[in-house]
Parts: C-alpha cells; sequence; structure tokens
C-alpha cells in the first residue's frame, strides 16, 4: 500500500470513529489530492472507441476503465477545433471570455499571456509536480504562453501546432531546450499532405510499410534512424509518472493521436487485414489501436509504482468529428460526411470547426479505482469543467471567476447537487452556440434567426423548434448576446471578414505578427 492510501485508509478510520460505530464514512473527493492524469486525444471520433460502438477494430484497455468509471453521454469540448479547447480546457474559461478563442487570431498563432492562470498553476500552488507531454498548439516559443511559463515543471513535445501534424518532426521541445532528430530531416511531409487530401492518392504518395508492417519514412536518409514522435512523448510520460510517485502529480498527455495526416509506425495487427478498404483505413485503426495500447502500458506502470488507486484518470477528445478531411471527403462545407466503413462520426450535425453539434460533443470518462462507483451520467458537461474540479480534488485554491463547474458532486453520485441546466457557451468566428439544459441554440451568425433542438432526443439536429418554443430562444439570445466580452485581436461574432481583416493589418502594424519560428510547413 502507498504512502497516500494509508493516509487515506487512516483518515478513514477516525472518520468512521467519528460518525459512530457502524455508519459509513463519507465519500467526499474533495481534497483527497490524488495524483491526476489527464489524457486528452486529438481529432478522436465519437466513435472511435469500442465502448462507444466502433466495431471495425478494439480499444479494450480503455473500454474497461470507461466501464469502470463514470462515463458521460453528453460530454462538450470547450471549442470546435484544437487551439482554444487546449486554452479553455487550462483556463476554465468558455470561448466568449477565453484569451485563445480560436485556432488562429488576427495576430497568428496566439499565445496565453503572464496574466491568465492555468490550472497546471493552481496545481502548483497546492504542491503538485505538474507535467506536459504532447501537443501544446497555445504558445509559441519566446512567448508567455510556452507551458513552462504557465506552471508546468516539465514540458515536452510540440509547442506548434501546425508541426504537430507531422510524427516525424525535424526536433521537438524540453522545456526551453530544442531537442534535435536528425534522423527525422528530409522527411517528405508535403508527399504526406498530398496523401491525406486525395480521396483516391496517387499510388506515389501513399505511406510504405515493409513486410512486417514497419514504416519505411519517405525522404529520410536511413529509415532505421528515424523516430516516431509518440514513441518520444510517451517515454517522456511514463518517465514523468515514474518519477513523480513519491508526491502527488499532474500529468496532462495531450497526444497527438489520431490526428492526420493518417500514418503510423508500425501497422500492427492491420497490416493484414484484407476487408480494410484502404492503407489509411488501416492506419487510423493503428493509430487508435496504439493510444489504446498505451493507456494499458500507463496502467501497468502505475499498478508497479503502487499508486494506481492515488490515481484519478480522465480521458476525452479535443473537438469533434473531422477524419473525413484526412481521407478526401470534404470539410465543414459538406457537412462533414460519415466514413462509411468506420461509421465513426456518430449522429450528430457537422463535425468540426462549427459550433454544431458535431464539432463539440465528444466521448469523455473519469476512472479512479476503489474511489469512483461506476455510473453513467447524461448530464451535460464540457471539458472547461476541468479547471474547478481538479482545484477542488488538490484542495487548491483560486481567486478569479471561471465558467466551469467542479464535477465532483456527478463523480460522487450526487447529481441532485449539480447546476444540470447552468448554460454552456461556444463562438467561432461569427457562429454561437448554446446548451440550456435539454436544449442546444446555434445561430450561424448575430443577423441569422437562432435555431433550437431538443437534443437530448434529436441528436441529428432535424428539428428547428425556434417558432415553438419563443420563450427559450429568447434566453439563448440573451445568453448569446451577453455571455461573452470582445477580444481586440480574435474574430467577435458580430463583426465582418473586412472588420478580421483590419485586426490583421493593425497587427502588423504594430509588429505584433505571432509567425511561427518553427515553421508552417512541417518538413
Amino acid at each position: 500500500m502507498s504512502w497516500r492510501a494509508s493516509a487515506n485508509a487512516l483518515l478513514a478510520c477516525f472518520t468512521a470513529l467519528a460518525c459512530g460505530v457502524g455508519e459509513p464514512a463519507p465519500r467526499s473527493l474533495a481534497g483527497a489530492r490524488p495524483n491526476i492524469f489527464l489524457l486528452l486525444a486529438d481529432d478522436l471520433s465519437f466513435r472511435d472507441l469500442s465502448g462507444w460502438g466502433q466495431t471495425r477494430f478494439a480499444t479494450p484497455n480503455l473500454d474497461r476503465l470507461s466501464a469502470g468509471g463514470v462515463r458521460f453521454t453528453q460530454a462538450y469540448a470547450g471549442a470546435p477545433e484544437c487551439a482554444p479547447s487546449r486554452g479553455t480546457l487550462l483556463t476554465g474559461l468558455h470561448t466568449g471570455h477565453a484569451p485563445i478563442r480560436q485556432n488562429s487570431s488576427a495576430r497568428g498563432q496566439d499565445h496565453l499571456r503572464d496574466e491568465d492562470v492555468t490550472i497546471a498553476e493552481v496545481l502548483k500552488s497546492a504542491g503538485y509536480r505538474t507535467g506536459f507531454t504532447g501537443k501544446w498548439g497555445v504558445g509559441l516559443p519566446d512567448t508567455p504562453g510556452v507551458p513552462y511559463r504557465q506552471g508546468f515543471d516539465l514540458a515536452f513535445g510540440f509547442y506548434d501546432q501546425r508541426r504537430a501534424h507531422t510524427y516525424y518532426p525535424r526536433f521537438l521541445y524540453h522545456n526551453e531546450r530544442r531537442i534535435d532528430l536528425p534522423g527525422n530531416h528530409g522527411f517528405d511531409m508535403r508527399r504526406l499532405y498530398r496523401y491525406n487530401a486525395a480521396l483516391d492518392p496517387d499510388p506515389a504518395d501513399v505511406n510504405r510499410y515493409d513486410e512486417n508492417g514497419d514504416l519505411i519514412p519517405a525522404g529520410v536518409a536511413d529509415p532505421a534512424e528515424a523516430v516516431n514522435s509518440q514513441s518520444l512523448i510517451e517515454e517522456r510520460a511514463l518517465e514523468f509518472v515514474t518519477e513523480s510517485s513519491a508526491r502527488p502529480f499532474f500529468l496532462y498527455f495531450a497526444t497527438q493521436l489520431p490526428h492526420g495526416p493518417a500514418i503510423i509506425d508500425n501497422l500492427g495487427e492491420f497490416r493484414a487485414r484484407d476487408d480494410y478498404p484502404s492503407v489509411k483505413h488501416k492506419e487510423w485503426a493503428a493509430m487508435v489501436a496504439r493510444l489504446d495500447s498505451f493507456v494499458g502500458r500507463l496502467v501497468e506502470t502505475l499498478e508497479e509504482l503502487g499508486v494506481w488507486q492515488d490515481t484519478i484518470l480522465l480521458f476525452a477528445s479535443d473537438n469533434g468529428y473531422s477524419m473525413c478531411g484526412y481521407f478526401g471527403r470534404g470539410n465543414q462545407s459538406a457537412n462533414w460526411p460519415d466514413d462509411p466503413f468506420f461509421r465513426n462520426k456518430g449522429p450528430f450535425r457537422g463535425g468540426k470547426f462549427s459550433a454544431l453539434e458535431g464539432g463539440t460533443r465528444v466521448p469523455f470518462f473519469v476512472h479512479w479505482s476503489g474511489r469512483i462507483e461506476p455510473s453513467v451520467s447524461s448530464v451535460p458537461v464540457w471539458l472547461v469543467d476541468l479547471f474547478p474540479t481538479f482545484a477542488e480534488l488538490s484542495g487548491a485554491r483560486y481567486e478569479h471567476s471561471i465558467d466551469g463547474v467542479s464535477l465532483l458532486p456527478l463523480l460522487e453520485g450526487r447529481a441532485g447537487d449539480f447546476p444540470a441546466e447552468r448554460p454552456l457557451y461556444w463562438e467561432k468566428n461569427r457562429e454561437q452556440a448554446v446548451r440550456l439544459g435539454p436544449w442546444k441554440a446555434f445561430r450561424k451568425t448575430p443577423d441569422d434567426s437562432v435555431e433550437l433542438y431538443l437534443i437530448e432526443e434529436d441528436l441529428g439536429g432535424e428539428r428547428n423548434l425556434s417558432q415553438r418554443f419563443p420563450e427559450v430562444v429568447s434566453k439563448v439570445e440573451r445568453i448569446m448576446d451577453e455571455e461573452r466580452t470582445d477580444h481586440e485581436w480574435y474574430w467577435n461574432p458580430y463583426e465582418t471578414r473586412e472588420d478580421f481583416e483590419a485586426k490583421r493589418e493593425r497587427a502588423a502594424e504594430l509588429g505584433q505578427l505571432q509567425v511561427s519560428r518553427q515553421g508552417n510547413t512541417p518538413d
């Protein structure tokens, strides 16, 4: 038994005595100070886990943890694209208040500021060791937004979200230090982008694998010297867990998987699958399977260290469906058609980059062995809620106002103590959306009428009920108008494209363009 488990057992004993012989001790999680492991998948589709309905491949480790924890059936990301989703998660502020509101502002790839408070800073103040590995996306090098200036003791991976498109980068970052990967120099990223964009790619652009299923990376001098970024990121994550096991730790593991372009270092069991329609489908399945395999290794490591029962694990995707964009089937302009083989989109309308349900609904579960009872919650929640949840778990304090609400009542089986009717708000350029109890409202621009859907029974958003429920429309219109503040550099909903272009010109005049020092094309 670990030191923390022993202390918790002793505390439970004293609490039971105080409550009276034979009376069960309260199972409050507040101040329990567990290790916190947050695993954020990148562009994972809603039905990419076999426990969520995928039938073409299996994710046994994630399925097992989901079944043994609290599975949230109506969970949302804080934004329908990568950077703002991460920004809302880290700050507990939705896209009407957050410092990062879209993938790019008028200044380019924008960043967190010195004055922004992240959950890592809050946990660090409570004595946690804090780590980040993977894809950051909210602060380029030499800006205040880099993770080691936002509360993380360890930062390892990609800071530039565009460079994170490649699994064979020329370098990664370890805090402020650039780690060169000479074996990856020359990797042909332009070919991979062509492969990604084509429904029927040129055979010369298709990724090549040997008889063992190992990738032959195009363009590198020696394929044996090339290294997949995920291998390094996974190993550094496990090292951090091992190094930190004697004290409470927080690890934000923001994997690239399975964000495209589709590629994998080894196809594994999918190499010989003759029933798969393309190499891309084998690669996508292998990418998700690799993520699942890492989760298995993680649990084994935590068990070997004796801290598995001291660790709460949370799993989610960063935004809604995007896979067809990597398979040459178009994107939001075509309403993100489902993949006909995997059928992994889910029943929702729209996809990534849209405030519609398909852009924001994500798989999400929380597992804590021995402390959280297995259950299914249909209460609407979002990843903005993780900030106050982690703070309450750690006993940490923060003084500023945020938009999230702690999930502890739902994790403790006290759903009646959770404000299920509170509004959830999103904006993306001119689009706005609100979830209010059973309702989902969407407004394409402030000049358009509000669409209203009873989303609990109309998952596809097929029946607009705005004419029948004008009082609900009035409520969500007030939320859309009031539940936000303007941002100097991002595209506010009431602004036109001309307004946004004027902001870009102003940013250039002031010398504030955030141009990636890592380059826009990860080659």
